[in-house]
């Protein structure tokens, strides 16, 4: 069954607000914030004093 260009624009999103630099900027920050609790979690495993930081106890 072959689509009709009129069946493919109702695919199509109507409005698409964001931009290519706003789509860079949001996926920036999530890997972002990724590699920060990544590095949080490294931290927290390795030395005491940042596990009792963030626990209030210690290891």
């Amino acid at each position: 069954m072959q689509s009709t260009p009129e069946q493919k624009a109702d695919n199509t999103p109507k409005w698409d607000y964001t931009t290519r630099g706003q789509t860079l900027a949001i996926g920036a920050g999530v890997v972002g914030l990724n590699v920060l609790v990544i590095i949080v979690v490294i931290l927290d495993r390795t030395i005491p004093a940042v596990h009792a930081l963030i626990t209030g106890k210690p290891i």
